[in-house]
């Protein structure tokens, strides 16, 4: 029988660079695409759609809820899902599906059904992106480098978020309603290339030497064999074994890609739930709880404010956000730091400055150069506390799952539940997401600027102190974990 030959570009596409930048252009275009149609609901509803212009915000409301609560139930979803899978790309192209599906739909929506539908899809989609995705990179990628690799996706996240909007409003100026849609298609389209070429060796299925089915890098005497699999042991798995059984086993894989090696033990197998009796993950989605309050907190108010204060067009009002934005390129360099500190005095330092720097944007009253000086450089503050949360959260939910593992060897069978702790994650976003426009707009209406930032300063500085005290040991490496006999 013939032996079939490694995939073409092997090397490249199972790559933790390839598999990096695959999941970063998927966050980017689900990111962007969201934010491309912020400017042009408005139209779509009223001009396509029917809905009466006194009545578009009530919708715009009801689109954004819409999106929030698919997002929250896909997640856990996805997350499940992908924790069962042999090979997670599976779920990870049904959202890709999910993206297509939301925004043709937004292109051909006459009706507001139509609309609600598509923003559904479009929080299904996000909910895949974002869960499967970062359990694709902390598959892959070794745990002392997953803080650097989550700092490449911050940075795909925010200039998502920056360059969406701004590129939407103009491309509907210039190229009307269908042309804006150009963009997402060939974004979509590329997507759809990487994420097909990505091959990933997380929760891959090799015959060991018996001829039996295992995890792969199970033979291997440490928790790390998803990444740490190269070309040689590839090629065993694609190779057809001599024995009946081994013949066999190849057939159960090829037949169905979310088969799981059955365990004969009767031990109990732990749950996500396990996880939240350490302080490393509570603190995680704590952490992620106010940082999207944060991040909600300063898209809600800070245009009007400076609209307001600085008599800025709607435009100026967008433009003080790339402030917010240049940060994000310190995230690869903040993984590395967390690596070597640990995520606690990261952290902690984060939600400090971004405390000092709330109440400091009370100081801010009027349209002077110094105030407009002093709030850019407050906002910039803001951003670059953002990033080094999301970074930490993101690691710390990934180490989590490690620090588990290695305490207790197979406690959670065959396959970690590394895609539900991000779906708690991504709950978390979501949660912070929707509670700080309330809690931001509303202060900001009944008590002014000065209480809002005075207690949304109060916050970071509450959540600083627990980070700082109570998170645990620098990351636990793959050198370290095999000298501790894992």
């Amino acid at each position: 029988m013939e032996t079939s030959h490694v995939p073409w570009l092997y090397n490249l596409r199972s790559s933790e660079t390839f598999i990096i930048i695959v999941v970063s252009i998927a966050i980017f275009t689900d990111v962007f695409i969201y934010g491309m149609i912020v400017p042009i609901v408005p139209i779509a509803l009223v001009e396509r759609a029917g809905a009466r212009p006194e009545d578009a915000q009530s919708w715009i409301s009801i689109l954004l809820a819409v999106y929030g609560a698919t997002l929250l139930v896909g997640s856990p979803l996805f997350g499940y899902f992908a924790d069962r899978c042999r090979l997670r790309r599976l779920p990870f192209i049904v959202g890709l599906v999910a993206l297509g599906a939301s925004t043709g739909l937004f292109v051909v929506a006459r009706s507001l059904a139509v609309l609600i539908i598509a923003r559904g899809l479009q929080g299904l989609s996000g909910a895949a992106v974002w869960v499967v995705g970062l359990a694709i990179v902390a598959d892959n990628v070794p745990p002392e480098r997953v803080g650097e690799a989550m700092g490449h996706t911050t940075i795909a996240l925010t200039w998502g978020f920056v360059l969406g909007p701004t590129i939407g409003g103009v491309m509907y100026e210039k190229l009307g309603f269908y042309g804006t849609f150009s963009i997402p298609a060939s974004l979509i389209v590329v997507d759809v290339v990487l994420r097909f070429a990505m091959i990933e060796e997380s929760g891959a299925i090799q015959p060991d030497k018996s001829g039996l089915c295992s995890p792969a890098g199970e033979h291997q005497n440490h928790p790390y064999g998803t990444f740490a699999a190269r070309e040689d042991e590839y090629s065993g798995y694609f190779s057809s074994g001599e024995d009946t059984a081994s013949e066999e086993a190849s057939l159960i894989r090829a037949s169905s890609p979310c088969f799981e090696h059955a365990r004969m033990t009767n031990e109990k197998t732990a749950t996500i739930l396990d996880l939240l009796q350490s302080p490393r993950l509570p603190l995680a989605l704590a952490a992620t709880v106010v940082m999207a309050v944060n991040f909600s907190a300063l898209e809600t108010t800070l245009p009007l404010f400076v609209m307001e204060t600085f008599n800025w067009s709607s435009s100026g009002a967008g433009l003080i956000f790339v402030a917010s934005s240049v940060p994000s390129f310190a995230g690869v360099y903040i993984g590395k730091c967390i690596r070597h500190t640990g995520a606690g005095t990261p952290g902690a330092f984060a939600f400090a400055v971004a405390a000092c720097a709330w109440v400091l944007m009370r100081l801010v009253k009027n349209n002077t150069t110094a105030d407009i000086a002093l709030l850019v450089a407050l906002v910039l503050v803001q951003g670059l506390s953002i990033v080094i949360v999301e970074v930490v959260a993101m690691t710390e939910v990934s180490q989590a799952v490690t620090d588990y593992e290695a305490e207790f060897p197979g406690a959670f069978g065959d396959k970690s539940p590394v895609a539900q702790a991000y779906a708690l994650f991504n709950m978390a976003f979501a949660g912070g997401q929707l509670l700080g426009p309330i809690l931001a707009g509303g202060m900001r209406v009944w008590a002014g600027w000065g209480t809002m930032t005075l207690i949304l300063g109060l916050l970071c500085g509450m959540i600083a102190i627990p980070l700082g005290v109570f998170s645990e040991a620098p990351l636990r490496t793959q050198e370290n974990a095999w000298e501790d006999g894992v």
